[in-house]
């Protein structure tokens, strides 16, 4: 198993597909309209990040084709991660919702489609026309968001291809360890959105300490540790100087082990989005 203690921004995951992934990316969910092209060109061109993460639920692939389009770099530098609505669920929704997808983006492919959630139901079938997005060159590897273990393993029932990736929110307080080390043992790789908890524990927890005793703030140590244990994270920022403070815990300092022990103590469970609660749904009322 790889290590990931040395992780920087140019880490690469590579995922069971044959592909790979940078370890750190940019978010860009509820970036308001007219903020995501800075963020997204500050961050490719300024910051050294090598990934930008969105979906069509965002409402902002469009600026983000328009942003990569005037950086002009080559494609094989860069890596976009977009996500299917649940109301395109579907074999034939969803090839379509992905040809609608890199239109906006202005892509001949993107590097990771990911099923959003499991609400749009039809899981199984919706599964199969992301496989066939692969299939046709689409999407270079294609995977699932806010899926728990039951649905995981309702897709593998029926013999398919699984995930390659599995994006869940994830971050100290709120580790998920039954469904990581379900990703772990079928090679699902774990991506973390959410990885701030949106600020919400800051100040109130045993990081704060951490923090104080590297010399970080708690923003960043929450980002090196979802990178030191392997799990890509994407932390959603459009300010220019949290664009770089996030960007330089991914390169910057190492927890060290008793750091990292100390911060899996803080796992409460703790939700700061309601998509977590997708993970709980039946596998008999999504397949």
């Amino acid at each position: 198993m790889a290590s990931y203690s040395d992780a920087s921004k140019t880490t690469m995951v590579p995922l069971k597909g044959g592909t790979q992934l940078p370890i750190f990316g940019l978010g860009t969910f509820l970036s308001e309209p007219g903020e995501v092209p800075n963020a997204v060109q500050h961050a490719l061109s300024s910051e050294g990040y090598l990934m930008v993460d969105t979906a069509s639920m965002y409402g902002n692939e469009a600026e983000i084709g328009a942003a990569l389009a005037e950086l002009k770099m080559e494609r094989d530098k860069y890596y976009v991660v977009t996500k299917l609505l649940p109301d395109d669920h579907g074999f034939e929704q969803t090839v379509a919702a992905c040809d609608v997808s890199l239109k906006k983006l202005g892509l001949d492919y993107v590097d990771l489609y990911l099923i959003h959630n499991p609400k749009g139901k039809s899981c199984v079938e919706t599964w199969k026309g992301m496989l066939e997005c692969k299939a046709k060159g689409k999407a270079k590897a294609v995977g699932v968001s806010n899926f728990g273990v039951e649905q995981l393993k309702g897709l593998k029932s029926a013999g398919l291809e699984t995930p390659e990736v599995n994006q869940v929110e994830l971050h100290p307080w709120l580790q998920q360890p039954e469904l990581t080390a379900y990703h772990a043992a079928e090679g699902i790789v774990t991506m973390g959105y959410c990885p701030l908890a949106r600020c919400k524990k800051f100040g109130s927890t045993a990081m704060k300490g951490i923090a104080e005793s590297v010399g970080k703030t708690e923003a960043q140590v929450a980002i090196r540790w979802c990178m030191q244990k392997g799990y890509i994270t994407i932390p959603k920022s459009v300010s220019n100087d949290r664009i770089k403070q996030n960007g330089d815990a991914a390169s910057t300092f190492t927890l060290s082990e008793d750091q990292m022990a100390e911060i899996a103590k803080l796992n409460e469970g703790f939700k700061a989005s309601g998509s977590v609660n997708q993970q709980d749904l039946p596998w008999a009322d999504v397949q």
